[in-house]
């Protein structure tokens, strides 16, 4: 897999969760929250359309997914590879 099969079209550095994993979204699930003052969606999982999912951890200025069910892509050294390739571009 290659970072460049995964941008999203007209940005630099966004990617797409559906084309790095390869199955469709289903839903977002989270719930409301007023934790930081104003009520927000606090999103808490991704659920695919074969019912496997992602979580969402981290503090409220970097949220990121965890693997709550083994994902294609979704592993350390695949991430890890296409991060480095987004860097060599950065680089060029």
């Amino acid at each position: 897999m290659k970072i460049h099969d995964i941008n999203i079209e007209g940005s630099d550095y966004l990617i797409s969760l559906h084309k790095l994993i390869g199955k469709p979204i289903k839903d977002i699930q989270g719930y409301l929250t007023s934790e930081f003052g104003d009520v927000t969606f606090k999103m808490s999982k991704v659920e695919f359309a074969d019912g496997t999912f992602l979580g969402c951890e981290g503090e409220h200025d970097l949220p990121y997914l965890v693997g709550f069910d083994e994902q294609p892509n979704f592993d350390d050294e695949t991430l890890q590879e296409l991060y480095d390739q987004e860097k060599e571009d950065e680089n060029e």
